[in-house]
């Protein structure tokens, strides 16, 4: 309910641009979405230009047209969250095959797809062709006569851009006493 008040008191004067710090902070994900919501129609409908620094890059991806990421008080990327996301680089498919006897066979199938990356259970190539490449993989497996427990479709995420952009791989992992200073401003779309 402050949140939503927070949110209230700041409206009230009609602002054409509205500053928001990590605004969901604390709140339960009935109440986030509708946040998500107010914010999306305030930037789409009202024409406000909203400013909103979060830790959650799922909003960022939901949220944003442009997003910034900070890290010790610099700028260290910048764009929209699909070309953020193109940077870091191209979707990955993993394959889990029912048989683990048959995982040299199934590496050997995906390897013609892409670049063999880490899968702690399965095989995973990084695709040269993107989504058509998914459908490649069930086609050449199927093919192959391999059957697979899951094979799933892993698209580059904020998470991942932060983590390359800011060169940590966990908050506190491997880093001396001082704290990670990285957040992300965002403006929602508008249309």
């Amino acid at each position: 309910m402050k949140r939503r008040l927070d949110l209230a008191l700041a409206l009230v004067h009609g602002p054409e641009i509205l500053f928001l710090d990590e605004p969901t902070t604390g709140l339960d994900v009935q109440s986030r979405t509708a946040l998500w919501q107010e914010v999306s129609r305030l930037a789409n409908e009202d024409g406000v230009t909203v400013f909103l620094t979060t830790q959650y890059l799922e909003e960022a991806d939901v949220l944003a047209d442009r997003v910034g990421i900070i890290d010790h008080g610099h700028i260290v990327a910048e764009g929209t969250p699909s070309e953020l996301k193109a940077e870091v680089g191209k979707p990955t498919v993993e394959a889990i095959p029912e048989d683990s006897g048959d995982l040299d066979r199934t590496a050997e199938i995906l390897e013609r797809l892409g670049e063999r990356v880490n899968s702690p259970r399965g095989v995973a190539v990084r695709l040269d062709d993107g989504h058509v490449g998914l459908a490649s993989a069930v086609r050449a497996l199927d093919a192959a006569g391999l059957r697979c427990e899951n094979i799933q479709l892993h698209q580059p995420s904020l998470d991942d851009v932060f983590l390359a952009k800011t060169g940590r791989s966990l908050e506190g992992a491997g880093e001396e006493e001082e704290e990670p200073q990285a957040g992300l401003a965002m403006e929602p779309a508008r249309s």
